[in-house]
């Protein structure tokens, strides 16, 4: 049987703690199991159903579809779309789910502490927290109308600059090179990585030199091989101290005017701009869970097939999304799929129904989308040809795709869990 808990209170409460792809999924099927009307259930049926406050807690107020920032960058207005504001989703405005604008500091055994004051207890917890990246991949803004501020400044400064250096061989940073080169093919667009060959990660050299071949094809210059080692002017994230995690990262800028990079080899290059795009950061210190203090791993949270975390002392506790080491690669829709296990597994719980279910694994995978009419894609061990992977790429970068799966202009239906 799926393990229950008691309330103190007639109200269960549920608190996800995060949003975006795997704390909205969540929240979408929170919604479909728990309170959304079942058309074949009588009145008196649907009376009978827990009483349940599922409250969403997150930073910004709206979804961001992060897949399209890149774009979003060298595209304002293309950028202003990516951002749907939780007001205008009609499901959320369900008496029994409130939307708590605060940024978590500490979360518990029992409850959720906003970096305010504020605190949340739970009777069962989703974490879906996510990974933080710098600033103006990673978004300070925590309205639309702020970020859209945002992205126009980063735009401009790409749009004054001539030349422009990325710093980082990662999905980020190809992607950024592309769509800059792409959209502004008279910008001279050097991208720099450590490594002999761009994309980290359980990849074939085979993708990595098609992916080579793409960027050239462009017309980005790739430096390969070459660590920078000093910067002048430093950017701002190359000071910051991970060891604290304050102030949040997305707060901290990664772009410096008129740089001089120092690479490791003696050469330097000179640009109007540089972005470093040099991956992301844990956030292992919010977690205060002294039965479980190894959960946290290089990966991230270590996490059960049901998306709990894997402490048999909080079985109430789950994590998806990024911050789980569910995959190695994060992506979104590995984030969605765990949110949706998860979100069956607490309603199941909280109505009592049967054993959890487990989440299948997926083979690590990765789409690049490079510029405007590029791209790859690697799936497991296969590497898929390119009119195979055109079937499955959108010119909006996956955004109503992603509008549709979650439910934003639409109401959810009722599913059942027996």
């Amino acid at each position: 049987m799926s393990p229950s808990v008691t309330s103190e209170s007639s109200t269960i409460k549920i608190v996800v703690a995060g949003g975006n792809y795997a704390g909205l999924n969540a929240m979408q099927h929170l919604y479909s199991s728990l309170l959304a009307n079942d058309p074949k259930t009588a009145a008196a049926a649907a009376n009978a159903r827990p009483n349940v406050e599922i409250t969403l807690i997150d930073r910004r107020d709206g979804f961001i579809h992060c897949i399209g920032l890149t774009r979003g960058l060298t595209k304002p207005e293309f950028g202003a779309d990516l951002w749907v504001e939780y007001s205008t989703v009609s499901w959320l405005q369900h008496p029994s789910i409130r939307i708590v604008s605060g940024t978590v500091a500490e979360i518990t055994a029992d409850k959720v502490l906003l970096s305010n004051g504020d605190s949340y207890s739970f009777d069962y917890l989703l974490i879906a927290l996510g990974l933080s990246r710098f600033a103006p991949i990673g978004l300070r803004s925590s309205t639309k109308a702020k970020y859209i501020e945002e992205i126009a400044e980063s735009h401009a400064q790409i749009l004054a600059a001539q030349s422009v250096a990325v710093v980082g061989g990662g999905a980020v940073g190809l992607e950024l090179a592309a769509d800059i080169k792409s959209d502004f093919p008279e910008k001279q667009v050097t991208l720099i990585h450590s490594r002999a060959l761009p994309v980290p990660g359980p990849f074939k050299d085979e993708f990595r030199h098609m992916v080579v071949d793409i960027m050239q094809e462009i017309g980005v210059d790739l430096v390969l091989g070459e660590r920078v080692v000093a910067q002048t002017p430093e950017s701002a994230d190359m000071s910051y101290d991970r060891t604290k995690h304050s102030p949040m990262p997305e707060r901290v800028g990664t772009m410096s005017s008129n740089a001089e990079l120092a690479l490791a080899s003696g050469r330097a290059i000179n640009a109007d701009l540089a972005i470093r795009c040099l991956g992301t950061l844990n956030k292992r210190d919010l977690l205060r869970l002294p039965l479980a203090a190894d959960i946290f791993g290089d990966d991230g949270i270590a996490v059960k097939d049901t998306m709990q975390i894997d402490s048999e002392h909080y079985p109430n506790i789950y994590a998806c999304g990024d911050i789980c080491s569910r995959a190695l690669v994060k992506l979104a829709g590995v984030g969605m799929y765990g949110a949706y296990i998860a979100a069956r597994n607490i309603s199941r719980s909280v109505l009592a129904i049967g054993k959890l279910e487990d989440g299948d694994r997926y083979p690590s995978q990765l789409m690049l989308l490079l510029g405007k009419d590029h791209f790859a894609l690697q799936l497991g061990d296969e590497i898929w040809e390119k009119e195979r992977t055109r079937e499955h790429v959108h010119k909006d970068m996956g955004l109503l795709k992603c509008v549709e799966v979650m439910s934003l202009h639409k109401e959810p239906e009722y599913v059942s869990l027996d």
